[in-house]
């Protein structure tokens, strides 16, 4: 049975809400970072450690997160990963020492990790292969959207409410989040199942063969160290460099992040319209403008300049951002899709559990000057480049099995 433009708009709309809170309260602990180092006592290099605590369960959890919604279908994955990450969310406002502060995010990055895969397979199953690109880019589009609201919103609570209110209010609005989700994605479960059933054996062996996929993971890693360390150091590179208060951090950021959802959904229709066999020119040219613009932001001295670099950074971020996780939802055999995205995520959030560390013990370094910092971040996006030339689209293996077309069933 088709599904219905009604239906794939719930669905869409659903996992756009739920994508905004969990990058909402991924991004709060950057700005919240400020006053809690302030109560814990943290140098850098302790901040940088808890920024990254996050990313180490988070990248564990993708691989995990891809098989079992290509084995077991998204529903319960996608809803269950939105109430663990809430209940540690609200964990984060009770933590008492640094080492607590560890565990909860390693707990809160756990609960998260899961949702990014299966959100994909949502895709997959609801969406017709000339529109997943658009789908796709839309909800991956709410990295921005939540960061704006996580810059401008958050650092309006943390400064009312302080950062332990702050963290009470995301995780009432994840749990509110969960039961939308859950009534959303109830339709379906027995198309998908059959689906689950008859998807080929020894998906990751197939998956780790494919060059296509390797290469798009190592493209996603060098690029996540430039996007993570960027919006992990921004906040206190704005406060201790440019003199700017908590609040007005918050605006500032809002800019470039608002702007940037905006061009993520450029870049997937122009995926879908004019991308077929040009998805290599999108991620060098992206990754290349990246770097550019980045070097030219941190080589500023004027706040005006700076917005303007960083949201043309960011927006060059987009061409490689939409296009890696494009491919593998318009190229991809579907039984695939989920282990493949998890398997790129878990190269882009293994580089999350690196890049703040690494700042920070570059800022210990070099004596509190951020300078080395943010040149490591260039490095990295010079280092996508170089592999984007590499890249070519190899045909998949063939799969074992020929599976019915996803766009024709309902969602989970």
């Amino acid at each position: 049975m088709a599904t219905t433009r009604a239906q794939k708009m719930i669905c869409l709309s659903a996992l756009f809400l739920a994508w905004a809170v969990g990058y909402a309260d991924r991004i709060v602990m950057s700005t919240a970072i400020i006053p809690i180092s302030k109560e814990f006592a943290l140098d850098a290099q302790q901040a940088g450690m808890v920024l990254s605590a996050f990313y180490v369960s988070y990248a564990l959890m993708q691989l995990m997160g891809g098989w079992l919604s290509d084995r077991y279908g998204s529903r319960i994955v996608v809803v269950m990963c939105v109430v663990a990450w809430s209940l540690f969310t609200g964990l984060t406002s009770m933590a008492w020492s640094f080492a607590s502060l560890l565990l909860i995010r390693f707990l809160f990055g756990a609960g998260e990790g899961c949702f990014s895969p299966a959100s994909s397979v949502t895709v997959a199953e609801v969406f017709p292969q000339q529109e997943r690109a658009r789908a796709k880019s839309f909800l991956i589009s709410t990295v921005f959207l939540g960061n704006a609201v996580g810059s401008g919103m958050v650092a309006l609570t943390v400064v009312y409410l302080g950062w332990r209110g702050t963290f009470h209010i995301l995780a009432f609005v994840g749990m509110i989040v969960a039961a939308i989700l859950w009534l959303a994605l109830r339709s379906g479960m027995a198309a998908q199942q059959a689906r689950s059933a008859a998807r080929p054996k020894n998906q990751l062996r197939e998956l780790v063969k494919n060059p296509t996929a390797l290469r798009l993971t190592a493209i996603w890693f060098c690029t996540s160290i430039v996007y993570i360390g960027m919006i992990s150091w921004m906040p206190s590179f704005l406060l201790k460099v440019y003199q700017i208060d908590l609040l007005h951090i918050g605006i500032a950021s809002a800019i470039p992040y608002l702007l940037a959802f905006l061009g993520t959904n450029v870049v997937g229709w122009l995926l879908d319209k004019h991308g077929k066999g040009r998805e290599k020119y999108f991620m060098m040219g992206g990754a290349l403008a990246c770097a550019v613009f980045l070097a030219l932001m941190i080589s500023t001295s004027v706040i005006e300049l700076l917005v303007v670099y960083w949201t043309l950074c960011l927006l060059s971020f987009n061409f490689v951002y939409a296009t890696v996780f494009s491919v593998p939802l318009k190229h991809f055999p579907s039984h695939l899709i989920g282990s493949a995205t998890g398997l790129m995520n878990f190269g882009g959030q293994l580089a999350g559990s690196i890049a703040p560390v690494v700042m920070g013990s570059l800022i210990v370094a070099f004596n509190g000057a951020y300078l080395a910092a943010f040149w490591f971040l260039v490095g990295s996006a010079m280092m996508s480049f170089l592999i984007a030339m590499t890249w070519r689209l190899a045909p998949p293996a063939a799969p074992a099995a020929t599976l019915p077309e996803t766009s024709s069933s309902h969602t989970s």
